[in-house]
């Protein structure tokens, strides 16, 4: 059974109230109608899928000025109600809004402590912040660490709208590593278009992990792939972007196009196992 860490609990409703999503939809050609009607869809959809557990990402642009996202926030205790009622399925991670300053720290600590958070998700480009911003985001980093939990960052391009790539490169993080260097780091979406970037932070940073969310797994690229199955094959993380991607979808091209390219082993960790270490 599979562990997907990267899961965005929207529904059609919402996404339909923001722009930069339905231009997230435009970007992956998804049809709108068959978006998810509900959050219980996600649970059906893992089980009919054989995945196990999922962790489902709040995000906050609260404090953000950029005006494209004023309906994007999904609240802290929202995110912890439906892993509530999931029987330890869906993993939370809280959402916080570095804008909202030393009120953002407040927040990570209420939903770590009050609603039990597991983690962090930071989507540097919707909040139109830098990764290595050090009066905004370095102290959640400080948090993060002395707490024990993993931050996820979005790091590379998006096919969210009304947004810019340069908050979100993958060469910031390089700087966030070397202040906080027992901090836990997801970089998403293999940094992409600067794959060999990512690659060369965690080579160099032993708490770095990499998802390969967002893309179907016949297109992950092809420079990536001697490390996948190589030296960094115990911190690679299985994660779909759903709905961007849906976890059939995944599973399906995973079982057809890369699992026969994976050595020994490699699947599981893929799967399952490097998430299960990275909550250890």
């Amino acid at each position: 059974m599979s562990f997907d860490v990267h899961v965005h609990p929207w529904t059609r409703d919402f996404m339909k109230k923001n722009g930069p999503i339905m231009k997230a939809c435009d970007f992956f050609k998804l049809d709108v109608d068959k978006l998810p009607g509900s959050t219980e869809q996600i649970l059906e959809e893992m089980e009919a899928s054989g995945v196990a557990r999922a962790v489902i990402l709040g995000q906050d642009t609260s404090a953000t000025r950029n005006p494209a996202f004023r309906n994007y926030t999904l609240r802290n205790d929202e995110i912890a109600a439906m892993a509530a009622g999931s029987k330890d399925r869906l993993v939370p991670f809280a959402g916080v809004d570095p804008n909202a300053g030393s009120g953002a720290v407040k927040e990570l600590k209420r939903a770590v402590r009050e609603l039990g958070m597991r983690g962090l998700k930071i989507h540097s480009s919707a909040n139109s912040v830098y990764i290595n911003d050090r009066k905004l985001m370095f102290p959640i980093y400080e948090y993060c660490q002395e707490a024990g939990i993993p931050v996820l960052l979005h790091t590379g391009t998006t096919g969210l709208g009304d947004t810019e790539i340069r908050y979100s490169k993958p060469e910031l993080v390089d700087e966030v590593c070397t202040a906080f260097p027992d901090l836990k780091v997801v970089m998403a979406h293999f940094g992409w278009p600067w794959p060999e970037v990512t690659l060369a932070i965690a080579l160099r940073s032993p708490n770095v992990f990499i998802d390969v969310s967002g893309w179907k797994p016949r297109y992950i690229p092809q420079s990536v792939m001697p490390y996948l199955n190589g030296i960094l094959q115990d911190r690679f993380l299985f994660g779909t972007d759903y709905p961007m991607l849906r976890h059939k979808e995944w599973m399906d091209d995973f079982k057809a196009s890369l699992e026969p390219k994976l050595k020994p082993g490699v699947s599981e960790k893929l799967l399952s196992g490097n998430a299960k270490r990275l909550f250890a």
